[in-house]
This record gives structure tokens, C-alpha cells and sequence, in this order.
């Protein structure tokens, strides 16, 4: 297999310390939210951007000696959980302002989140996580991005619909606490195809 043979540079680390920071502070924001914050906010901001900073470390560390894939797999994961924290904490933002957590509302809500996130994500999927510097057709490749990114979207929205509005809460969650988790199963559901979509379609060069 390839193997990655540029060297680690200081903005890899700064940027996965900025995605750890995203993913800090929106988990924040939704641990809050469900009234459920075990420590000080700082703590979980400081210890999501050491993680990251870790883990990029460490995906660096096996595409130098297995694969070059893992670096690009460990950005796209200080990506994805910085855009997973943008979706379920503007979805528990809206929620916290409005007090509704069910209905069309929510599927709205949940729609309006995953939008934010998809925006966040272009820019550090095709700048960082891919090292797509071209500019070359960006028309196409924004279309592109944008129906992978609506099929993901569909599967997104769709899953946590299903899920709170159609299955209905099966556990004894309250019922932010059932369409938060909903959300993040959604969230989970849609990484793999996010991730196969951007490599082999969007930024494939």
C-alpha cells in the first residue's frame, strides 16, 4: 500500500485542535440542553481538542507506515465530528428556543442543522481532509458535493423522522432526550456514505 510521505505540519495539528474545539463547545451547548453537563464546559472544550490533536497525531503516525489512507481517514474524522456537533447543536439550540421536540417542526429543525453542517463540511473536506487546492470546474464539483451531500441529507433527515415521528419513543427518554439521540444515530448512519461520496465522487484527485 502507499504510504503517506509528506511530512506532519503545524497547521494539521492547529486544524484538528480547531475541529476538537467546534465538537467541545457544540457538546457543550446540547449536554446543556439536556440538563445533563458533568463537568465545567472548559473541560470539555479543553479535552475534545487534545483528543483531536491526538488523534491526528495518530493517524499521521499509520500513513507513514501502513497506509497514506489513515491520515486522510483521521482528518475526515476531526471533520465529521466537528460537523456532527454542528448538527445535533443547532438542532438542540433550536429545540432549546422553542421548546418543541416533535412533529414537523422538528423534522424542519432537524433539516435546518444538517444544512449548517453540510456547509461546514465542504470547506474543510475539500481544503484539508482531500487537499483539493484546484479550482478547476468548481461548478461541477459543487454540484457534485451538493447531491451527495442531498442524499446524505435525505438518509439524515429521514432516519431521525422515522425514528421520532413515526417509531415514536420507545425507551423512557424524555422527549428531547429521544430526538437528540435520534439525531445522532441519524448522524452516524450518513458518515460512511459522506465519506465514499466526497473520496471517490467529489474530491476523487
Amino acid at each position: 500500500m502507499k504510504k503517506n510521505t509528506r511530512p506532519l505540519l503545524f497547521k494539521d495539528l492547529l486544524f484538528g485542535g480547531i475541529n476538537g474545539a467546534i465538537f467541545g463547545i457544540m457538546a457543550s451547548l446540547t449536554l446543556a440542553n439536556l440538563s445533563s453537563l458533568p463537568v465545567h464546559p472548559i473541560f470539555i472544550f479543553l479535552f475534545f481538542i487534545l483528543f483531536a490533536v491526538i488523534g491526528i497525531a495518530i493517524g499521521y503516525a499509520f500513513s507513514r507506515y501502513i497506509a497514506s489512507f489513515f491520515f486522510q481517514l483521521a482528518k475526515f474524522g476531526a471533520v465529521g465530528a466537528a460537523n456532527f456537533s454542528v448538527d445535533i447543536g443547532v438542532l438542540s439550540l433550536l429545540i432549546f428556543l422553542t421548546n418543541i421536540a416533535s412533529g414537523p417542526f422538528l423534522t424542519l429543525f432537524k433539516t435546518i442543522s444538517f444544512f449548517f453542517a453540510v456547509i461546514n463540511s465542504y470547506f474543510w473536506n475539500k481544503f484539508w481532509s482531500f487537499e483539493d487546492t484546484s479550482k478547476h470546474d468548481l461548478k461541477k464539483e459543487f454540484i457534485q458535493f451538493l447531491t451527495v451531500s442531498i442524499i446524505g441529507a435525505i438518509i439524515n433527515v429521514g432516519t431521525t423522522h422515522i425514528l421520532v415521528n413515526v417509531i415514536g419513543n420507545v425507551s423512557s427518554f424524555d422527549d428531547k432526550m429521544w430526538a437528540t439521540l435520534s439525531a445522532v444515530i441519524a448522524a452516524i448512519a450518513v458518515l460512511l456514505w459522506n465519506f465514499l461520496g466526497y473520496k471517490f465522487i467529489v474530491f476523487k484527485r
